[in-house]
């Protein structure tokens, strides 16, 4: 990606590569595997160019590991981070954590994560948020305040306070409320737009498509994370394709898609971790979506197999609900737990 057009992220004077490397799977808590291969796909993606990591206080270790390659490679990239917090005192303390773990005296990009429409009066009123980001601002630990939230009619209210210099957004094939208004305001008041969850989350498997689908959208940045070099790898291979979708191969697309509904998990494991150590993403609604719609008579043996192995975790479910509160999207974990125990139990 070294000979790649950068682009510039809204009125911010960064310039940015057109992908950029999500924090997520950098942790191993959050899909990763092991330090030694997180820091190899940093180190990889850094060689081939990517100039942005974004990464969050919430993504467990995902700062610590980034950090050790900011050590040496500090000056090659621009890092992105965030705070689920919503009090300015909060926010100041969530920063210097930040600056510590990534081993830097200044993060470029630092955001407002996750935000929910209840939270908004806590992060924009005296008090709030807000002001400990602009504190931090002025003293110049941080360049560029961000906002991200998985609630598109948030980030259309608060993009038109002036307030913030970059927006983040979930936008896919499948998830396409941003379509509408929000990449137009992005435009209108010069924000920095940043996508989030290009592949849904890993649902969609179609990366060629994808990517081309973005090159019809006016976005400056798109965040993909990647757990293995492999992943890298086979991502590379279709960033480079300025070309988007015909009409032909959009509605190919969409189709491909179309089975796969809305209520799908992300993994974006903000509802970990569990209090009975459950794996929530890979242990109920990963295999809730490869099962659903099917009768137990009619699963291959692999998946029966699955099930069996997976009761006992099912099992030890307390019901307990902060999965469920946690999730931006809602979804109806102890539904689709009981639903399982339910097939599984023969």
């Amino acid at each position: 990606m070294s000979t790649q057009q950068k682009v510039k992220l809204g009125r911010t004077h960064l310039e940015v590569t057109k992908w950029g490397l999500g924090g997520i799977p950098l942790s191993t808590v959050m899909g990763g595997t092991t330090e030694e291969v997180i820091e190899e796909v940093i180190h990889a993606a850094l060689d081939y160019g990517i100039n942005v990591i974004d990464t969050s206080r919430m993504y467990f270790d995902s700062e610590v590991h980034i950090g050790k390659v900011m050590k040496t490679r500090r000056k090659e990239c621009i890092l992105a981070s965030k705070s689920i917090n919503r009090k300015k005192d909060e926010i100041c303390a969530d920063i210097e954590e930040s600056l510590r773990q990534l081993h830097t005296d200044k993060i470029e990009i630092y955001q407002v994560h996750a935000l929910r429409p209840h939270e908004v009066p806590s992060l924009m009123d005296k008090g709030g948020g807000l002001e400990g980001f602009k504190k931090a601002k002025a003293q110049g630990m941080i360049d560029f305040i961000g906002l991200t939230s998985h609630h598109i009619d948030v980030l259309i209210d608060l993009v038109k306070t002036g307030e913030f210099d970059t927006v983040m957004f979930p936008f896919n094939v499948i998830e396409r409320e941003a379509e509408k208004e929000l990449i137009h305001l992005t435009k209108l008041y010069d924000l920095g737009s940043m996508v989030m969850k290009p592949l849904a989350g890993g649902i969609i498997r179609n990366i060629k498509k994808s990517f081309k689908f973005f090159n019809g959208y006016s976005v400056d940045l798109i965040l993909n994370g990647v757990a293995n070099l492999s992943e890298l790898h086979e991502n590379l291979k279709s960033v480079e394709d300025p070309t988007p979708l015909t009409s032909g191969e959009l509605k190919d697309f969409e189709e491909e898609v179309a089975p796969l509904g809305k209520e799908f998990c992300r993994r974006c494991s903000y509802c970990m971790p569990c209090p009975n150590d459950i794996q929530i993403p890979v242990m109920i609604h990963t295999p809730w979506q490869m099962v659903k719609g099917l009768a137990y008579k009619d699963l291959p043996p692999e998946k029966k197999n699955l099930g069996t192995t997976l009761l006992p975790w099912l099992q030890a479910c307390e019901e307990c609900g902060q999965c469920e509160e946690k999730c931006p999207y809602h979804l109806p974990t102890i539904k689709r737990k009981k639903e399982l125990i339910e097939m599984f139990s023969r």
